[in-house]
């Protein structure tokens, strides 16, 4: 498959920056959309990210790369870190320890995001490292990971909220690295409820087990009954493993669908991650969309791709845009971050950005439209 890297730059004048439409009241002047507030709660990793490489060295070799560089990472900190830059109000949730890597991650987050206020929000750990994460990438090479989870292993909501959830102050609350952080897990069924009971919106990704145990009864809460998101994002590996179904359309079914063993319901709205071949989503309605992937022509680095996405789509679906809008957001927003390195930077696009690249994708375009978006497009990186 061919494939064309869309630049992240605002279009051209005259040509449609954003799929996202709002209509004009009869006086004549548009409304705004909704106003949103994300408190983004879990993971926040110091990534070493190295390649690119053809593959996994072999034991006792030497393998000179290109880049060994460190980043900010972590699912939750990814999310918000993405979601802020697309002019989302977005704080963040998580634990560092009182180390070196504390200090790079909080220095980050206040010099290079939009990030709310991260020295108010994230928690310090006296005993427990900075979470650090070895990712390892390249095009010949699916992405492999090296973690110490350290601060976000342990820490417990009461040390990520010392105030308590009533002091949210939000609309929606998303949860990333639900298996990175499972000192969280105890309380996340009350949580869950009480944001619920207050109509705050709940969506999670859940991320990649280490440890296998996909099933916990942890998740099991999350997925059915009161204590349901409203919202699952997993990739597709994820979302089989945790459903124990062969294929991402048959674990969709599994998460939305009717369950004849429990009265239980699902949760509301699921979207799963597949890559290049795109994006499944459906509901608990019987409603399916899908999406495919933006074509990108440069793979530079994937990590952190589908925290981009997460950003790209809630930023549409909380503003009360249609899913398939979002889903074409979110995949826009994943294609501008897998043509840099690290999983965040100060080059993680705008909403603008991320709307051009949606409408230069997936739009209908007059042919001298074509033309423009097609002069705009070539962007090879250094």
């Amino acid at each position: 498959r061919a494939f064309l890297v869309m630049s992240d730059a605002p279009p051209p004048t005259g040509v449609p920056a954003t799929t996202t439409t709002w209509e004009a009241p009869e006086g004549g002047e548009f409304n705004q959309p909704p106003s949103v507030r994300f408190a983004v709660l879990g993971d926040a990793f110091l990534d070493i990210s190295v390649g690119p490489l053809d593959s996994i060295p072999v034991p006792g070799s030497d393998v000179e790369v290109e880049l060994v560089s460190q980043h900010p990472g972590g699912s939750a900190l990814n999310t918000a870190w993405h979601l802020a830059a697309q002019g989302v109000e977005a704080s963040l949730f998580a634990a560092v320890g009182r180390d070196r890597g504390g200090k790079t991650l909080l220095d980050a987050l206040q010099s290079e995001s939009n990030v709310k206020d991260p020295s108010a929000t994230l928690a310090v750990l006296k005993y427990q490292p900075t979470a650090t994460c070895v990712a390892m990438f390249g095009q010949g090479m699916d992405r492999t990971f090296i973690s110490a989870p350290g601060a976000a292993k342990v820490a417990t909501l009461a040390q990520l909220l010392p105030n308590g959830m009533d002091a949210l102050d939000v609309t929606h609350v998303h949860i990333g690295g639900f298996y990175a952080c499972p000192g969280v897990h105890g309380g996340l069924v009350s949580l869950v409820k009480k944001l619920r009971d207050r109509d705050i919106k709940v969506s999670m990704d859940p991320n990649f087990d280490p440890n296998g145990e996909w099933r916990s009864p942890a998740m099991r809460h999350v997925l059915r009954g009161e204590s349901a998101v409203d919202l699952f994002m997993p990739s597709e590996v994820e979302a089989c493993e945790i459903t124990g179904r062969d294929t991402a359309e048959e674990a969709l079914e599994a998460l939305v669908g009717d369950d004849r063993s429990t009265s239980d319901a699902p949760v509301k709205l699921a979207v799963i991650k597949r890559g290049a071949n795109g994006v499944l989503a459906g509901d608990c309605h019987g409603r399916r969309w899908s999406a495919p992937a933006c074509t990108v022509s440069r793979v530079v680095d994937t990590n952190g791709a589908g925290d981009a996405f997460n950003a790209g789509f809630l930023r549409v679906w909380a503003q009360g845009g249609a899913v398939d809008e979002a889903l074409r957001a979110g995949c826009a927003s994943a294609a501008i971050a897998a043509q840099h390195t690290g999983a965040v930077g100060d080059w993680a696009p705008t909403a603008l950005s991320v709307d051009a690249q949606a409408e230069a994708e997936y739009g209908e375009k007059q042919w001298w439209q074509k033309g423009i978006l097609a002069c705009m497009a070539p962007r090879k990186l250094a």
